[in-house]
């Protein structure tokens, strides 16, 4: 197989959460016997968030197959909402971990359950570090490069769990050198940057739901490629909405009042050509046409 071709199954988002959700299970597997046999409740608590990644990259996973799907009588517009729905699942599970995560730490302090953990649990952390910033970077450049939110939301999961993973090694760290209160404080840190993240996919998740308007720079495109199609007047409206990783673009444009509809209609479908071939991410364009009126 050429560089090429590996370079681009790399780049595919089933490959990329299939990577990620191999890593995560090894990962965790390894990080709950590490927390298990070195006495740290931090890194038992790492190993849960691990887990949880497990979790949400198999419903990325299965939300990327079937946003894949193309549309049917029941469907019209596809089935791109699916990954957002992942998405949001994924983030709710995020949030969810990140809240027991805190609320285990707690009890541990107000009980006073200290212990001095083994150079193992540091081992673990340390690796977990590494590992997961590593899959962070590949999954995000991933998810970018699809425009994909199922595997954005995977991605941040990945850096919430590097993020947990450093002040688990803090937490450990100082236990071991007799600040044994470090250990589950740690825990308490570690949920803090989880509730973090989820609450940032959640607020994004929820505003591919109500449609928002995607960011000015995208629009603005759309206009300026619409604008430079032969027999275009001027742009009288525009909606984008979002579906999955895929935008459908409606767009009003104004043609001279004195054309024929047949083209008026090659005017419309020039302008579709365009915009789906000049822009990434868009899925379908609908373009209605309106005479053109100088004075308005």
């Amino acid at each position: 197989m050429s560089k090429e071709k590996i370079s681009q199954r790399l780049l595919n988002p089933r490959t990329c959460l299939q990577i990620g959700l191999f890593t995560n299970i090894a990962l965790t597997i390894f990080k709950f016997f590490a927390g298990i046999v070195g006495l740290s409740r931090a890194m038992v608590a790492d190993a849960m968030h691990s887990f949880s990644d497990i979790l949400t990259t198999g419903i990325a996973y299965i939300g990327i197959c079937v946003g894949e799907r193309p549309a049917d009588e029941d469907h019209p517009y596809g089935h791109g909402n699916a990954e957002t729905i992942a998405a949001s699942l994924v983030s709710l599970i995020i949030f969810i971990i990140g809240i027991w995560v805190g609320i285990l730490a707690m009890l541990a302090v107000i009980r006073g359950e200290f212990r001095t953990p083994l150079n193992i649990a540091l081992l673990a952390a340390v690796v977990s570090i590494v590992v997961k910033e590593a899959l962070f970077r590949y999954t995000i450049k991933v998810g970018r490069i699809s425009n994909s939110p199922a595997v954005v939301a995977d991605a941040w999961h990945h850096r919430s769990d590097a993020y947990s993973s450093v002040a688990a090694l803090i937490g450990i760290g100082g236990a071991r050198i007799s600040f044994l209160y470090l250990d589950p404080v740690a825990g308490l840190v570690v949920s803090g940057f989880i509730v973090k993240i989820a609450l940032k996919l959640i607020r994004s998740n929820i505003g591919i739901i109500m449609d928002e308007r995607p960011h000015s720079a995208f629009i603005n495109r759309i206009k300026a490629l619409a604008r430079k199609t032969e027999g275009v007047k001027k742009i009288d409206s525009i909606k984008v909405h979002r579906r999955g990783s895929k935008f459908t673009v409606d767009l009003e444009v104004a043609v001279d009042s004195g054309i024929t509809v047949d083209e008026g209609h090659r005017i419309a479908s020039n302008v579709r050509t365009k915009l789906l071939e000049g822009m990434q991410n868009i899925g379908d364009v609908m373009v209605h046409v309106n005479p053109y009126n100088q004075g308005g």
